[in-house]
C-alpha cells in the first residue's frame, strides 16, 4: 500500500511477518491477515508474560480456567486452545502437557514480536492450528545495547508481584555474528479475594534464562541458535506456610522445562532461492502435586510426575520466479518429522501413562504475488501415528489490492485434530480436589475442520492523521468434534472417569474488526472487536447426566480491546487499556451432601479498564532510566460469585484475572 508507506506507519503496515506464508512478507503483502503484538505494545500496556500480550490481539481472548493453580487459555476466534498451535519461532515443540501453564511460562523478556494467524493453519503447521497459529518470535540481536527492569503489582492492595527482567545484545562490527542474552525472575504471593483462606491468585515462583545467537558461515548462509530454560513453581490453595501435603486444598507443580532451536539458513547472491535446515526440541520434566486432604488424615499422597520430550526437526526449500506462466511467483516445499514421548504417573493411581506420538509431514504452496494480486494454492500431507491413513489439509488464499488504499482478502483451509490419550483437558478436580481420569472411547475419530475467512482491509492518510481498517469475517465447521462425557465417578478411588468422544459437530462463525488511528504521530489507538456464535451441532454436549447443550462455554457473543498511547511531550509515555467481555455460558460444580451438581450460569458483562504513566530521565547520551504507575481494573470489575472454602468448585472462575491493583515499574537502558 505505497500510500501508507510513503507515511509515518505508525499502523505497522510495512512490519515484516513470516506465520502467513512461512517466508518473509510485508503484512499489507500478506495473503491473510496477520496480527503483530511487537515489544513496544508489550511494554507499553505492562505485559509480563505471553497470555497478558495476547490480550491486545484482535479476535484472541485470554482467560484464567483455574482459581487454584491459575492455568490459563486463549482462544482464537472463539474455539479453545487445544484448537491453536503456538509455535516457538515458527516450531510447533509445545506439547499438550507444555501448554497448559505456557501463557504464563513465557515471560515477554525473550519474546520479540507475537504473529497471529487466525483461521485454519492447518496446511503450513499441520494438527491441532484449526483455529489458528501464535507464532512466538524470540529476540534476536540487532545492535548492542542493554536493559534491566523491574515491574510491580500490588494485587488487591494485599498481595505483591515482583518481575525482574534483563536483556544485552552484542554485534559485531561487521555484523557477521551477533549474540542476545534475557533472563526473567518472578515472584508472586497468594491472593485470597473472599477471605476464605483459599487463594484466587495462586503463589508462583519461575525464573527464565535464554540467549539467541547467530553467525554468518559464509557471505550466503546463516546459523541462528536460541535456547531458553524456565523453572516454574506454582501452588494454589490454602495453609501455604505448610508444605503442600499439610494442606486442605494444595495444586500445583515445580516445572524445568529446556527448550532450543537451531536453524541453518542459505540465500545465494541472486535472492533466488532460499533454503533451510532446523531441528528443534523441548523437554519438560513436572513434579505435581494435586490434593485434597482431611484433617483426619495424616499427610496427602497426591504426588504425580511427568515427563515430555518433543523433537521437530526438518528442511524448507523456496524458489522465487521473475514469470511463472502469468506473474511472479514464490514456490515453497518442505519436510518435516514431530515426535513426542510422554510419561505421567501419579502416585495414588497404579498405572503409568505412556504416549508416543510421531508426525512425518511434508506440504507445498505456490505463491503469485504482484502489487495487486495473490494467489496462494497449498496443500500439507501428515501422518500420524493416532490416526491409520495419511491426512490431507489444502488451502486457498486470495489477495486483491485495487486501490493503494484497500486490500481485499479470501481464504480456504481444511485441517485437523488428532485424538490422543493425554491432552490436560481435565487436569485437577474441582470440587473436593479429586482427581480427573480421561481415557479414548474405542471408536474415536479425529476432528475434521474447514474454516472460510474474508477480509477488508482499509487504509489511509490526510495530513498527519494515518489510518487502517479491518473487517473480517470468518466460519469453521468442525466434523466429529470432542467432547468429554462423564463414565463413571469412583469415589473410593478418589477419580473422576471421563471418556473423550465424538459430537455430531461444531460451528463458529463471527465477524473481527479491527482499528488503528494515529491522528498525530505522537498518538496511537487501537481497537478490536469480536462478535461471534460457538455451537454445537446435533444435540449438542452433554453436560450433565441426560441434558444436552448446544451453546460452548466459556465462548462470550461479544468481546473486544482497546489501547491507546500518548506521548505528550518528548519522555513522557500515557497508555489507557480497556478490555471488554460479554456474557458467556460457564458451569459450575456445587457440592451437595450426596455428591455434586452441576448447573449453567450465565455470566455479567466484564470491563477491565487500566491506566500507566512512564517517564524517561536521560544519563548522558546512551543511558536512560524509565519509571512508571499505573493502575490495572480500575473499576475493580471482578468476579462477585466466588466459590468458597474447601469444596469450592475451582474451576468455577471467569472475568478479569486480577482486581483492583496498583503497577510500578522501573527500567534502565544503556
Amino acid at each position: 500500500m505505497a500510500a501508507a508507506q510513503s507515511h509515518h506507519d505508525t499502523v505497522r503496515l510495512r512490519q515484516v511477518v513470516v506465520t502467513a506464508t512461512q517466508h518473509a512478507t510485508s503484512r499489507s503483502e500478506a495473503p491473510t491477515a496477520v496480527g503483530v503484538v511487537d515489544d513496544k505494545q508489550m511494554e507499553a500496556v505492562n505485559a509480563v508474560n505471553l497470555g497478558h500480550a495476547l490480550n491486545f490481539s484482535t479476535g484472541l481472548r485470554v482467560e484464567n480456567t483455574c482459581q487454584n493453580c491459575g492455568a490459563n487459555e486463549v482462544r482464537i476466534n472463539g474455539l479453545g486452545q487445544a484448537y491453536s498451535q503456538i509455535l516457538i519461532d515458527s516450531r510447533p515443540v509445545n506439547s499438550a502437557l507444555a501448554g497448559v501453564y505456557l501463557l504464563d511460562q513465557l515471560p515477554t523478556a525473550l519474546i520479540d514480536r507475537i504473529e497471529v494467524l487466525r483461521g485454519g493453519g492447518s496446511a503450513l503447521y499441520g494438527s491441532n492450528a484449526i483455529a489458528g497459529v501464535i507464532n512466538v518470535i524470540t529476540h534476536e540481536p540487532h545492535s548492542n545495547g542493554a536493559s534491566v527492569g523491574n515491574a510491580t503489582t500490588l494485587i488487591g492492595g494485599r498481595s505483591w508481584d515482583f518481575s525482574n527482567s534483563f536483556n544485552a545484545s552484542v554485534v559485531t562490527g561487521d555484523r557477521s555474528a551477533g549474540i542476545a542474552v534475557f533472563g526473567h525472575n518472578r515472584s508472586r504471593e497468594p491472593y485470597d479475594h473472599n477471605g476464605d483462606g483459599y487463594s484466587e491468585v495462586g503463589q508462583l515462583k519461575a525464573r527464565m534464562v535464554g540467549f539467541r545467537g547467530y553467525l554468518r558461515t559464509t557471505d550466503f548462509s546463516k546459523l541462528n541458535l536460541e535456547y531458553h530454560n524456565i523453572h516454574d513453581f506454582r501452588r494454589g490453595g490454602d495453609r501455604f506456610d505448610q508444605p503442600s501435603p499439610m494442606a486442605h486444598i494444595s495444586e500445583g507443580g515445580e516445572h524445568d522445562i529446556h527448550c532450543a532451536n537451531l536453524k541453518w539458513d542459505w540465500l545465494p547472491a541472486s535472492g533466488l532461492r532460499h533454503a533451510s535446515l532446523f531441528a528443534s526440541m523441548q523437554h519438560v520434566d513436572r513434579q505435581s502435586y494435586y490434593g485434597e486432604r482431611d484433617d483426619s488424615e495424616p499427610f496427602g499422597t497426591a504426588y504425580g510426575y511427568t515427563k515430555d520430550l518433543t523433537l521437530n526437526y526438518g528442511a524448507i526449500y523456496s524458489r522465487h520466479f521473475d514469470t511463472l506462466w502469468f506473474m511472479p511467483a514464490e514456490l515453497t516445499f518442505g519436510v518435516e518429522h514431530t515426535f513426542d514421548r510422554l510419561r505421567d504417573h501419579t502416585f495414588g493411581s497404579p498405572d503409568t501413562l505412556y504416549q508416543n506420538i510421531g508426525i512425518l509431514s511434508a506440504y507445498m504452496q505456490n505463491e503469485w504475488k504482484n502489487s495487486k494480486w495473490s494467489i496462494l494454492i497449498g496443500a500439507r500431507m501428515d501422518k500420524h501415528t493416532m490416526i491409520e491413513a495419511p491426512v490431507v489439509s489444502p488451502r486457498l488464499n486470495l489477495r486483491y489490492a485495487p486501490s493503494d488504499h484497500l486490500t481485499l482478502r479470501a481464504g480456504y483451509a481444511s485441517g485437523f485434530r488428532a485424538p490422543q490419550v493425554y491432552d490436560e483437558d481435565l487436569h485437577v478436580g474441582a470440587v473436593n480436589g479429586e482427581l480427573y481420569k480421561i481415557t479414548n472411547a474405542p471408536d474415536l475419530r479425529m476432528e475434521r475442520s474447514h474454516s472460510l475467512t474474508g477480509s477488508a482491509d482499509f487504509c489511509f492518510h490526510l495530513g498527519s492523521l494515518e489510518a487502517d481498517l479491518l473487517v473480517e469475517g470468518f466460519y469453521t465447521r468442525i466434523n466429529d468434534a470432542f467432547v468429554n462425557e462423564l463414565l463413571f465417578d469412583d469415589t473410593a478411588s478418589g477419580y473422576i472417569h471421563y471418556e473423550r468422544r465424538n459430537a455430531d459437530g461444531a460451528e463458529v462463525m463471527g465477524l473481527n474488526v479491527e482499528m488503528t488511528v494515529s491522528p498525530i504521530e505522537s498518538m496511537r489507538l487501537q481497537l478490536g472487536g469480536t462478535w461471534q456464535r460457538s455451537l454445537y451441532t446435533g444435540q449438542g454436549k452433554e453436560w450433565d447426566e441426560g441434558r444436552f447443550e448446544r451453546r460452548m462455554e466459556r465462548t462470550p457473543d461479544l468481546y473486544a480491546y482497546l489501547t491507546g498511547i500518548y506521548t505528550p511531550v518528548r519522555r513522557l509515555q500515557l497508555t489507557a487499556t480497556g478490555i471488554f467481555t460479554g456474557p458467556m455460558l460457564v458451569y459450575h460444580n456445587v457440592a451437595t451432601a450426596t455428591g455434586t451438581e452441576a448447573e449453567k450460569v450465565i455470566t455479567d458483562s466484564f470491563l477491565d479498564l487500566s491506566f500507566k504513566a512512564a517517564y524517561s530521565i536521560p544519563f548522558g547520551e546512551s543511558t536512560e532510566l524509565e519509571l512508571s504507575v499505573g493502575v490495572q481494573n480500575i473499576l475493580n470489575s471482578y468476579q462477585r460469585d466466588l466459590d468458597s472454602g474447601v469444596e469450592r468448585d475451582a474451576a468455577y472462575i471467569y472475568g478479569p484475572s486480577l482486581p483492583r491493583s496498583l503497577l510500578f515499574g522501573a527500567k534502565l537502558s544503556i
